[in-house]
């Protein structure tokens, strides 16, 4: 397993662990590209605290937030996709949140440039030029 499918999966164990996100690997310049359809985080967060800023707001909707990783592939381009699957309750409404995302992380030089959060996991690996079958989704 390369060091940067480590260094993501020992960030998401100290994310369900504390709350915070490790931001040592980050670059300056990172950017965190959001869904359009999750609760009140779409769009585009900026820099090393973007990733952090992002779950603070989905914080607000959903609490008892955990984020398993399922799966870690390195696409062609060497990107990581992480197959995530996560899991909440609304704090309004009470509803369990449980759902199968996919993170696609770009690294240059050792750090983190950008994120991109995909609601569907096969979206996610089609835009890296994998299938389900790679991945062993049914």
């Amino acid at each position: 397993m390369s060091e940067r499918i480590e260094r993501l999966r020992a960030g998401i164990e100290e994310f369900n662990r504390t709350g915070k996100v490790p931001t040592e690997f980050y670059a300056p310049d990172f950017e965190l590209h959001q869904s359009s359809s999750i609760v009140d985080t779409a769009g585009v967060f900026h820099g090393p605290d973007a990733s952090q800023a992002s779950l603070d707001e989905l914080s607000e909707s959903f609490e008892d937030m955990t984020f398993e990783p399922e799966g870690f592939l390195e696409a062609p381009g060497g990107e990581i996709v992480v197959l995530i699957h996560t899991t909440g309750r609304g704090r309004a409404s009470g509803i369990e949140l449980d759902n199968h995302i996919a993170w696609v992380w770009t690294f240059q030089g050792g750090k983190a440039t950008r994120l991109v959060v995909y609601e569907e996991q096969t979206d996610a690996l089609e835009a890296v030029g994998l299938s389900r079958s790679d991945a062993s989704l049914p």
